[in-house]
C-alpha cells in the first residue's frame, strides 16, 4: 500500500504533464492554421481584424472571386464564424446576430447556418424593399432598399435573443416570415418564397 500511495502522486504528474505538453503542441498548429486562413481572406481584399468585417466582406464578394470550397469555408453561427481549414472559431461579439436571406421565387435550398463561402441563393443582385421589425415591440429595426448580392442574399445585423418580423418585396413579388436570434437559431433564411 505504501508504494501505491508513494505513485499516486507520481502518476498525477506525469498525466498533467501529458495534457500540457499535447496542448502547447497543437497550439502552434491552430495558430499556422488561423493566420493561413486570414492569409487567404486577406487576399480578397478583406479586413481580417473584425469578425464582422470578414462575415460583410465574404457575404458580398462576387461570386466569381469565390475560393473553391476545399481551400476556403466560412459559416456563419449565431455567436462565432468558424473558418476552415483549421476549424477556427472566431468570436463575433457586440457586432449582433448576423442573418442572411435569400429570397426566392421558383429554387431555394436548405439552410441553417450561412455558408460565406458556398451558399448560393436564386435571385443574384435583385432590387428589393427590405423591412424588419421588433416582433414585441413594432419597432423597425431595418428599411431599406437595396439588393441582393452576388451571391442572391441580403445579409442583416439584428439584436441577439429578439423576435422579428422579416418583410420582403421585390418586382418578383412580396414574402414575411418571423425569425428568432436566440444562440442556437438559424443564421441563414432560404424559405421566403416571393409571391403576386
Amino acid at each position: 500500500m505504501g508504494i501505491r500511495t508513494a505513485l499516486l502522486p507520481l502518476l498525477a504528474a506525469a498525466l498533467l504533464l501529458t495534457g500540457c505538453a499535447a496542448s502547447d503542441a497543437q497550439e502552434p498548429d491552430a495558430s499556422a492554421a488561423t493566420d493561413g486562413t486570414l492569409e487567404q481572406i486577406a487576399s480578397l481584399g478583406i479586413d481580417t481584424s473584425d469578425p464582422a468585417a470578414i462575415v460583410e466582406g465574404l457575404d458580398t464578394l462576387p461570386v466569381d472571386r469565390r475560393p473553391a470550397p476545399e481551400a476556403l469555408t466560412v459559416s456563419v453561427m449565431p455567436q462565432e464564424i468558424v473558418l476552415q481549414p483549421g476549424d477556427v472559431s472566431l468570436p463575433l461579439g457586440d457586432a449582433g446576430f448576423y442573418l442572411s436571406i435569400a429570397p426566392y421565387v421558383e429554387q431555394t435550398h436548405p439552410c441553417t447556418f450561412h455558408s460565406l463561402t458556398t451558399c448560393l441563393g436564386e435571385l443574384q443582385n435583385t432590387p428589393i424593399e427590405l423591412t424588419i421589425t421588433d416582433a414585441i415591440s413594432e419597432e423597425v429595426i431595418v428599411s431599406k432598399i437595396t439588393a441582393t448580392a452576388d451571391n442572391g442574399f441580403v445579409g442583416v445585423w439584428l439584436p441577439h435573443d429578439g423576435e422579428f418580423d422579416v418583410r420582403i418585396v421585390s418586382a418578383e413579388g412580396a414574402a414575411e416570415q418571423r425569425v428568432t436570434t436566440g444562440a442556437d437559431d438559424p443564421t441563414c433564411l432560404t424559405s421566403m418564397q416571393l409571391l403576386t
